[in-house]
């Protein structure tokens, strides 16, 4: 299904019963929706609706040249919510995902039931120089093959691409396959990124989970938000990179689960 903006369309999939609650879940920088396939069926099992977004320039969604910002990620994220007349949902957000959840939670908190913000970071301060250097990568080659073995390093331990060499395979393909009109977009809106000042303020439950090997957003990014957003509650997964969600899916998945039961909807 497509949400159509004034840049172009946003796509989108939303299953489950329509009278249940809705969880709706945003991807990292280079990924799609489809890095939400483990959780979409114990999702369902449970008995919510799930809608996954994909951000613009990856995925089905358009593709704009030019700088993002987060603020106008997290307000296409409001449009599909519009779209659907859906009022509050249950976000989960990864990376540059759960950056988008936090702008979603500090300034359009009437949207969220609650935020699960996973692997992500208030603002910006993790490897620059590195993330320069893949810019520059790209730029020079027109093309994301020169960065995508480096990245699947930091986002999965060498044990996954052994245990299902078949979504390794296709992770990395859909890495492959982001335009890169949403590649230089989004990490404009990623280097750019700084919404600590606001998270006292927020009044949105909110779970932080972080893996303790992700070297793009370490525990300690993702402990000073659950530190600094009041009552939030924060988990650690031994052993997760930065898509703790898909090779320690078990997990994952009860953290999940538990936390949406314990907002009362279910």
């Amino acid at each position: 299904m497509l949400a159509l903006t004034a840049f172009g369309a946003l796509h989108y999939d939303l299953v489950g019963p329509s009278a249940a609650p809705v969880v709706c879940m945003l991807h990292s920088l280079t990924s799609d929706s489809g890095m939400w396939a483990e959780q979409v069926p114990a999702l369902l099992t449970a008995g919510y609706q799930v809608l996954r977004i994909d951000m613009r320039g990856h995925g089905g969604s358009s593709a704009t040249a030019g700088e993002y910002r987060i603020d106008e990620l997290a307000a296409d994220v409001v449009r599909v919510l519009d779209q659907l007349g859906l009022s509050a949902v249950h976000l989960v957000g990864l990376s540059i995902g759960g950056m988008i959840g936090q702008a979603l939670a500090a300034n359009h908190p009437q949207r969220l039931a609650s935020l699960v913000a996973c692997a992500t970071t208030a603002k910006w301060d993790g490897d620059s120089a590195m993330m320069h250097r893949r810019l520059a990568a790209v730029r020079a080659s027109g093309s994301l093959d020169p960065i995508v073995d480096d990245a699947m390093t930091q986002r999965y331990s060498p044990a996954l691409r052994e245990r299902r060499p078949l979504r390794w395979r296709a992770l990395r393909e859909t890495f492959l396959g982001t335009s890169l009109s949403g590649y230089f977009g989004c990490m404009h809106a990623v280097l750019n990124h700084d919404v600590s000042r606001l998270l006292p303020s927020v009044r949105v439950p909110v779970l932080v989970v972080a893996g303790s090997d992700d070297p793009v957003t370490p525990p300690a990014a993702n402990r000073t938000i659950a530190a600094a957003v009041p009552g939030a509650r924060y988990e650690e997964i031994s052993g997760g990179r930065h898509f703790l969600n898909v090779e320690f899916d078990d997990i994952f998945n009860r953290l999940l689960l538990d936390w949406l039961a314990s907002q009362g909807d279910r």
